[in-house]
């Protein structure tokens, strides 16, 4: 019996793509395709599921959350992140909410077929290029708290930076809290500049110590 996916992104091309390559895999089957969170975790409830392949960043509910969704009622369910984040926060987490594969985009097919493999095993899998982050001393070491940093920020900037953390561009922001290109990044640059953060992956950091994350 072939291994049954479900591919998870919201860009249609790279969906198209995937698709594809897996076709090519005698012992792969393809059994769809969605483009948004919640239209994955209906999908699940209705197709025979065996490894998801999902991106972190889609729209309405991010693969974070998704992840975390399907686990609780699918537990078996083998998922494979598939994704352009190079950072060791979201591979972390994702690791600690119990997918079992974390695959980057740029990475070759050879490796993608691999994660399905391994994860539909019941194995885990990391991308190589990943690897010095899971042996890093610094992975699963919380850096000392600042409670006070986070009360720099207004309401409203804490839920912008959330959902950038999440992964969300300016325009998903944008569509979600009914506001502006522009006003997001205004918010952004703000956010950055208050807290002296130096790009994504320490605005990530800070979401998780100071709980605007929640993976569990």
């Amino acid at each position: 019996m072939p291994i049954k996916i479900l591919i998870a992104d919201d860009h249609a091309v790279f969906r198209g793509g995937l698709h594809a390559l897996l076709d090519k895999e005698d012992d792969v089957e393809v059994v769809g395709e969605t483009g948004s969170g919640l239209e994955t975790l209906r999908s699940i409830e209705n197709m025979d599921v065996d490894v998801l392949l999902l991106d972190i960043s889609m729209p309405g509910l991010s693969g974070s959350k998704v992840a975390q969704e399907a686990l609780k009622k699918y537990p078996s369910l083998a998922i494979v992140i598939l994704t352009m984040h190079e950072d060791e926060y979201y591979l972390q987490e994702l690791l600690r909410v119990g997918v079992r594969g974390y695959v980057l985009k740029k990475s070759t097919s050879t490796e993608v077929v691999q994660a399905i493999r391994a994860a539909y095993r019941g194995d885990s899998y990391i991308d190589p290029a990943l690897a010095q982050l899971v042996i890093s001393p610094y992975v699963g070491r919380p850096s000392p708290r600042q409670p006070d940093r986070i009360g720099v920020l207004t309401p409203r900037e804490r839920e912008v930076c959330r959902l950038l953390a999440y992964g969300h561009t300016n325009a998903e922001v944008a569509e979600q809290l009914f506001i502006s290109d522009r006003t997001v990044e205004t918010h952004r640059t703000n956010i950055m500049g208050k807290l002296e953060l130096k790009g994504r992956s320490e605005l990530v950091r800070f979401a998780i110590d100071n709980g605007l994350l929640k993976f569990e």
